[in-house]
C-alpha cells in the first residue's frame, strides 16, 4: 500500500503543477470565440449548444479519470515489475523509464513522445475510421454544435485502443511514465484548442500545426473533410500522407454523423456503439465486383 501512494505521489507530482495553465488557456480559447471576427461559425456559443448538457457529462468524467487511469496503468506495470525490481527501482522506472528513448536527454524525451506518439495517433485515428470500428469513434464526431466542450466526447474503448495503447507503447519503448503524466494538460489544451470554434489557420504553418479550421473540416460530412485531417497536433502527418484538406476561401458549417438515430444521450452513447459494433461484425462480407 505504501507502495502504491509512492507512485500516485509521484505521478501526481508531475500534473498537478500543469492544471493552472491548462485552466487558464481553457478560458482563454473561450473568450476569444465570443468575437465574431474570431469565430469560425459566428454566433454559435458553447454555453448554447444544443447537446452541452452531454458534453458537460464527458467534461466532468474524462479529464478526472482518464489520467487516473493512466495512473492505474503505471500501477499495473510496476506491479509487473515487482517480482524483479525494488520498490526504489520501480520509482526510478517511473520517473526515468527503460529502454532506448530513456537514454535521450530530458527534452529529447519530450520531443520523441510528442512527435511519434502523433504519428502514432494519427494512424490510430485512421483506424477507428473504418466500418467496424467507427461506431466507437462516431461518439466524438456527433456533435452537432462543435465547440471546445466537444474535445472530451468520447468513448472509452475510444480512449483504451487510441491513446491508451499508444501510451503502453510509449513506456514499453522508454518514455518515463512522468512526462506523458506531466504532459495531459498540453494534451488537453492542443485538443481544445484545435475544436474551438475559431478561424484560425496560423497562416503557412498549418501545413505542420493541426489548427481549429483544420479540425473542424474533419468534424464535417465525409462528402467533405470528414475523411481528412487526421493528425491531433501536427498537420504534416495529413500532408505527407494524401489526407490534407483545407479548402481555400472556405470554412466548415456544418456538423455531426450521418445517423439521425444516433443518440445524443451520455449514457445513449456508452451503450449503442457496442451493439453498432456487433451488427457490423455479424454483416456478411461484401461480394467483390467481377
Amino acid at each position: 500500500m505504501d507502495m502504491m501512494w509512492k507512485i500516485i505521489d509521484t505521478l501526481g507530482a508531475a500534473m498537478l503543477p500543469q492544471i493552472p495553465y491548462a485552466l487558464g488557456l481553457s478560458i482563454f480559447f473561450t473568450a476569444v470565440t465570443y468575437f465574431k471576427s474570431q469565430a469560425c461559425n459566428p454566433g454559435k456559443v458553447w454555453w448554447r449548444n444544443r447537446e452541452l448538457f452531454t458534453d458537460l457529462q464527458y467534461f466532468f468524467i474524462g479529464p478526472i479519470i482518464m489520467p487516473y487511469l493512466r495512473i492505474m496503468l503505471m500501477l499495473l506495470i510496476a506491479g509487473l515489475l515487482r517480482g524483479a525490481l525494488s520498490d526504489n527501482d520501480i520509482v526510478d522506472y517511473l520517473q526515468n523509464g527503460r529502454g532506448p528513448v530513456s537514454q535521450l536527454p530530458f527534452w529529447g524525451q519530450v520531443a520523441f513522445y510528442v512527435i511519434v506518439g502523433d504519428f502514432l495517433l494519427y494512424w490510430s485515428h485512421r483506424m477507428f475510421h473504418n466500418l467496424v470500428l467507427w461506431p466507437f469513434h462516431a461518439v466524438h464526431h456527433s456533435s452537432i454544435d462543435l465547440d471546445w466542450t466537444s474535445t472530451f466526447r468520447t468513448h472509452p474503448v475510444n480512449q483504451m485502443l487510441g491513446s491508451g495503447l499508444v501510451s503502453i507503447l510509449m513506456i514499453l519503448i522508454g518514455v518515463p511514465p512522468v512526462i506523458m503524466i506531466a504532459l495531459v494538460p498540453f494534451d488537453i489544451i492542443s485538443a481544445a484548442f484545435v475544436h474551438a470554434n475559431l478561424n484560425w489557420t496560423l497562416g503557412p504553418l498549418k501545413y505542420v500545426i493541426a489548427t481549429p479550421v483544420f479540425h473542424r473540416w474533419h468534424h464535417t460530412g465525409v462528402d467533405e473533410g470528414g475523411d481528412s485531417n487526421f493528425s491531433p497536433t501536427l498537420s504534416i502527418w495529413d500532408y505527407m500522407f494524401g489526407t490534407f484538406y483545407m479548402p481555400e476561401g472556405r470554412l466548415p458549417q456544418e456538423y455531426g454523423v450521418d445517423d439521425p438515430l444516433f443518440p445524443t444521450t451520455w449514457a445513449g452513447q456508452m451503450i449503442v456503439p457496442f451493439k453498432q459494433f456487433i451488427d457490423r461484425l455479424q454483416q456478411p462480407p461484401k461480394a467483390k465486383a467481377i
